[in-house]
């Protein structure tokens, strides 16, 4: 193997890894999106779009079929991968600057626990279990959305109360709710 492929294989790998650190950062921002489905899916078809481009022009050079293949299945999975984070990306950073005060239909609020997750024998001894997350359950155009929240937010509500949110409507036209913890 060359020193240039080499090169290409470790700064893919550093690549891979990036991607999965930014995916598990935007976890977190995907829980308060209101109706994603559309954004996920037209980023996949974006993605893949994207790939059988790279892979036509890239393929031309190869002879054996195999090779085709392999071309065709890492220009195809290596776009088709990033596209829903970038788009997530996209849409909160290029999102109108103040959140909008939107008054919604509370539903309920449930706590839960941050941190490690317990195994089917319960909790490992030492772990910290006091740490707690909250999810917020409201009706927004006549749909149930869960989000989530670092603090109890609306402790005093009952079940249809009108509380108000902030919500941000993003790039793609994908809202979510931005807490300011």
């Amino acid at each position: 193997m060359s020193m240039k492929f080499k090169l290409l294989v470790f700064f893919a790998v550093i690549a891979i890894f990036g991607v999965i650190a930014l995916y598990v950062h935007e976890f977190q921002w995907f829980q308060n999106y209101i109706k994603p489905q559309k954004m996920v899916l037209g980023s996949l078809l974006v993605g893949l779009a994207v790939g059988i481009m790279l892979a036509f022009r890239f393929q031309k050079k190869e002879k054996d079929l195999v090779d085709k293949i392999q071309i065709w299945t890492v220009c195809i999975v290596t776009s088709i991968l990033p596209m829903p984070l970038l788009a997530s990306l996209a849409n909160r950073f290029f999102a109108e600057q103040k959140p909008h005060e939107t008054p919604v239909e509370f539903w309920e609020e449930k706590a839960h626990l941050v941190g490690r997750s317990p195994t089917i024998y319960g909790f490992i001894e030492g772990n910290k279990k006091t740490e707690m997350g909250y999810f917020i359950f409201v009706i927004i155009d006549g749909e149930l959305v869960r989000v989530k929240s670092k603090t109890p937010r609306f402790s005093n509500s009952v079940q249809g109360d009108t509380i108000v949110v902030p919500i941000k409507k993003g790039l793609f036209n994908v809202d979510y709710i931005e807490w300011q913890d």
